[in-house]
């Protein structure tokens, strides 16, 4: 008896005989504004064409490459969860943190290969090394791919963990002992201290006039030292389009005000005087990105 007949699971229509194998590439980021990565929500892209699957399937997650994502320094941000809505993910969780557990169900963990601040503002490749089985996936059309992208907390993994700011930036060739801090700022959010570099803060002002708020308050990425030449922040708005010009050297000083909550005038400030301190200085800003690549592979 040919039991074919009764697998009605099975594509009734035209079969691709010949290709066992398809790759589907998901690329979701912020620079037609219509995706936000750092807000931790929802996306939705379409496919370029649909994707027809004819037969039963599995599905492999290949590379994930990011751009601008959340440095690996707590354990929160040690690995993404990627929930893909049509794909049938079926993991599940034992973990003693609540929040971790619902974040992680049903979620293709991957590991957050970001662990240096010299990789901001470049591509980091994830697990580079597995060959990763998501799931089994039946016959169907794809036009469309929806899902979401957090970190184990189900806090946003790009521009840092608070959903407001959705802009990275980075300071580059701050002559070194250019940055002082200004009052005493208390050791809060960030830990920030006369030596440490640390902590939200509330606006940004250049040569004595202050960006507003609105645009300006973020949080600088991780801690740095003291001497550093290179300052890493996200802000809640884009300050490169009005203001870059006030971060070149020579532009007057630039004062990152209210750090760690500690009031108006106190924070650091990078000397920038003309024809003496920061010629190179320059601000480069670039959108957070997620590229993965998934094999489907037929089982027949």
């Amino acid at each position: 008896m040919n039991t074919d007949q009764y697998q009605f699971y099975k594509n009734a229509q035209y079969r691709n005989t010949r290709n066992t194998k398809k790759t589907l590439i998901v690329d979701i980021n912020d620079t037609d504004g219509s995706t936000s990565l750092g807000a931790g929500g929802g996306f939705s892209v379409d496919l370029f064409e649909p994707l027809i699957i004819d037969k039963h399937s599995e599905v492999y997650l290949d590379n994930v490459i990011t751009f601008n994502s959340n440095i690996s320094d707590s354990i929160d941000n040690s690995a993404f969860c990627l929930r893909i809505n049509e794909f049938n993910i079926d993991s599940n969780t034992a973990s003693g943190v609540v929040t971790n557990r619902d974040t992680m169900y049903n979620s293709i963990l991957i590991p957050n290969e970001h662990n240096s601040l010299s990789d901001n503002q470049g591509a980091v490749l994830h697990k580079s090394k597995k060959f990763n089985y998501v799931c089994d996936i039946n016959p169907c059309k794809l036009t469309k791919i929806t899902g979401k992208v957090t970190n184990l907390l189900g806090q946003p993994i790009f521009h840092g963990d608070n959903s407001e700011n959705n802009h990275t930036y980075s300071l580059i060739n701050i002559d070194i002992g250019a940055i002082s801090a200004s009052g005493t700022i208390v050791p809060d959010l960030g830990g920030a201290n006369d030596n440490l570099i640390a902590g939200d803060f509330d606006f940004i002002s250049c040569s004595g006039t202050q960006i507003e708020s609105a645009i300006s308050k973020g949080r600088f990425s991780t801690i740095h030292p003291k001497n550093t030449s290179v300052l890493h922040f996200h802000t809640k708005g884009d300050i490169s389009a009005s203001f870059s010009g006030s971060f070149m050297g020579g532009e007057g000083d630039i004062f990152f005000d209210a750090v760690d909550g500690s009031g108006t005038g106190t924070g650091f400030k990078i000397t920038n005087t003309v024809f003496t301190d920061n010629q190179h200085m320059r601000l480069i800003q670039n959108p957070g990105r997620f590229i993965a690549e998934f094999i489907i592979i037929s089982k027949e």
